[in-house]
């Protein structure tokens, strides 16, 4: 976390993690990443776990407000399943109340192209916060130089990603990988204090001058999403406000993204 902040951990490495977090008795599920192209639109009980262990962190911070969670619902949903997974004579394998939730987020009917699969898993990812809660809530990570470096870094990777998104002719394994960094951020940001959100939210331009026009003019929309949700504002369901002029920064689509396309400036032709 500390070393990579704006990279998702390793399947590998997360499956070694859920054995010493096992071992040691933390009861910290290790949620990997899921490959969208054999998706089958399950999820195992551990992501239900996980996305209740984040609320235990989340609730009420601009992580949930920003994804639009009601985190307020999972303990609830937790306990159905585990009542009902009490009447069987074997252990369930998968969560149906958490594919419900996933598809519902995704605005899918279930398992069918690989774009749509990567929606699910996407939210997924956003719900429980692809371990970094279970890291900090359960195992008690708290990296040295603090939760606003962290979220700095970030957007430093952000900014990284989103440059190589010009005159890409295929950009969108790219994009998803700035839409994770981006939501490691918001994670991060989170866990700040309000002085330190403030700070942070205040020198983010600071950081797209660093690199070619373009990022800023690709990332505006999902800064100006960032900056109405932190002033107490929120998105509506399709995850756009302000004209379209905000918008919610996620990963996977099954149109065209967004951050394709480079919003005309003053003086400066598109591409």
């Amino acid at each position: 976390m500390q070393g990579f902040p704006g990279t998702l951990l390793p399947n590998p490495l997360v499956r070694e993690l859920g054995v010493l977090a096992r071992q040691a008795d933390l009861g910290a599920p290790m949620v990997e990443e899921l490959a969208a192209d054999i998706f089958m639109g399950t999820f195992a009980p551990k992501f239900l776990t996980a996305a209740r262990i984040a609320g235990d962190l989340l609730r009420g911070t601009l992580y949930e407000r920003y994804y639009g969670i009601d985190y307020a619902t999972l303990p609830n949903w937790a306990i159905a399943e585990t009542a009902e997974a009490l009447t069987r004579a074997y252990r369930p394998r998968t969560s149906p109340q958490f594919a419900r939730l996933c598809a519902a987020r995704a605005g899918s009917s279930g398992q069918g192209s690989v774009a749509a699969n990567g929606k699910m898993i996407e939210q997924a990812q956003i719900l429980t916060t692809h371990k970094l809660a279970t890291l900090v809530r359960q195992v008690g990570i708290a990296p040295e130089p603090g939760w606003e470096d962290l979220a700095r870094r970030c957007f430093r990777t952000v900014c990284r990603l989103t440059a190589r998104v010009h005159h890409n002719p295929r950009p969108l394994a790219t994009i998803k990988d700035a839409a994770y960094a981006w939501r490691h951020l918001i994670f991060f940001l989170a866990l700040c204090t309000p002085a330190e959100q403030s700070r942070l939210l205040s020198r983010l331009d600071e950081e797209t001058a660093r690199h070619p026009a373009h990022v800023a003019a690709r990332l505006a929309p999902a800064l100006a999403g960032l900056h109405l949700v932190a002033a107490g504002g929120s998105f509506p369901a399709d995850g756009t406000a302000l004209g379209g002029r905000a918008r919610r920064f996620l990963g996977w689509t099954t149109g065209e993204h967004w951050l394709r396309r480079l919003p005309p400036t003053r003086g400066q032709a598109t591409g």
